[in-house]
């Protein structure tokens, strides 16, 4: 696991919308306290640790880190989910 962490013009929107700490995800990208893959995309980590989860993959300049959430919360499907197959078949659709 590469510690170096690239923080994506995406992620940086999502940290800021979100009110979250960029030293808060860094440090949950660069020593997580558990990894688990992200079934969807193939090759893509989900880093936790914190209360946050932060989803991104291993390329050989560091883990680029694509988006943030909180860790373990459920949150309803947004819009643009609502006709998506695996969104709709995804834990975190709200039964």
């Amino acid at each position: 696991m590469n510690a170096n962490v690239i923080l994506t013009k995406h992620i940086r929107k999502q940290i800021a919308a979100k009110g979250f700490s960029e030293e808060a995800v860094l440090a949950a990208a660069s020593a997580p306290e558990k990894i688990t893959q992200v079934l969807r995309y193939p090759g893509q980590t989900r880093r936790i640790g914190g209360g946050l989860a932060v989803v991104g993959q291993e390329t050989a300049e560091g883990f680029v880190a694509i988006t943030v959430y909180l860790d373990g919360i459920r949150t309803p499907l947004r819009d643009d989910q609502r006709n998506d197959p695996a969104a709709l078949a995804s834990k975190r659709a709200l039964r």
